[in-house]
């Protein structure tokens, strides 16, 4: 009946799944979950939850990988919330803290060095110009290289000597704006335009950027008060220039990866383990409570 259906649609909430009402194969997947395996599981991420500052900074970008969603925050309370695409558990997105410092409307892409050999270096080889109708350009140092004049079979992922550049505009892998928190990893929140994946309830499918859905109203929320508001992103954008603005102020942001939590009105929320860490942590804190007896 109707009080049925609502609930199965709570719980499916609750459990990150497509909220339907319908008692599917990973509803009833769910459903099965012995009580004592989400205990463990609220302690494990209590212990994650440990490890990170007491105090985020009064504006802040919270992801959770697990929950494959963003909130900016600030001052305690939550401005924006919006899905996000993360890495596929092959290029699974490291947890980590940095700043974000500026914002890219219209940027470039360049394809990192392990997608351009083993991506599209396969394609080089039996086309010089597979990659032309996707704007991507080939460079020797800071010199356009035409691909047609590149004996791409002498090449391999040992001797790979060019870089892969793809134009702005709509069909660039970034989308039409980045959020950069300049790392180690190389690791950005940015637009795409494959607007699809967002629909889905799990969303685990890039090389490990994190894709944001509507990116242009996170980008209202940051910048609207240094007079960068989602017409005045939106015009930039179709002028079609590439263009950087700076932050006033770094707003830091915080990759996370939370299987569980609970939400200040008491609900208390599972994930998927997509990377496998929930059973890597439970073995580590069990040797070194064995270490410390």
């Amino acid at each position: 009946d109707g009080a049925l259906v609502e609930a199965v649609k709570t719980f499916q909430d609750y459990h990150g799944l497509a909220v339907d009402g319908v008692i599917g194969n990973n509803t009833l997947a769910e459903i099965n979950v012995p009580i004592r395996q989400k205990l463990i599981q609220m302690e494990l991420n209590m212990e994650r939850r440990r490890w990170m500052p007491d105090f985020l900074g009064d504006t802040y970008v919270f992801v959770n990988l697990a929950d494959q969603n963003l909130k900016l925050v600030k001052n305690g309370k939550t401005w924006h919330t919006t899905r996000v695409v993360v890495g596929k558990p092959y290029h699974a997105t490291p947890v980590f803290s940095d700043e974000m410092t500026y914002v890219e409307i219209n940027p470039y892409w360049n394809v990192p060095y392990s997608i351009a050999t083993k991506e599209y270096l396969p394609k080089l080889r039996q086309n010089p110009n597979a990659l032309s109708a996707q704007n991507i350009r080939v460079f020797s140092g800071e010199q356009e290289v035409a691909p047609t004049q590149i004996a791409w079979n002498s090449y391999s992922g040992s001797n790979f000597p060019f870089k892969l550049r793809q134009d702005p505009g709509g069909r660039n892998a970034l989308g039409r704006i980045k959020f950069m928190f300049p790392n180690q990893f190389n690791i950005y929140i940015h637009d795409t335009p494959s607007k699809t994946l967002f629909d889905r309830a799990q969303r685990d499918f890039s090389h490990g950027c994190i894709r944001v859905s509507d990116p242009f109203a996170l980008g209202d929320v940051l910048l609207s008060d240094q007079g960068y508001d989602r017409s005045r992103l939106e015009a930039i954008r179709d002028a079609g220039a590439r263009k950087v603005v700076k932050l006033k102020e770094p707003v830091q942001v915080h990759l996370t990866y939370l299987t569980a939590w609970m939400n200040k009105d008491g609900s208390t929320h599972f994930r998927r383990d997509i990377y496998d860490r929930d059973e890597v942590l439970l073995k580590a804190l069990a040797r070194a409570m064995t270490e410390n007896l």
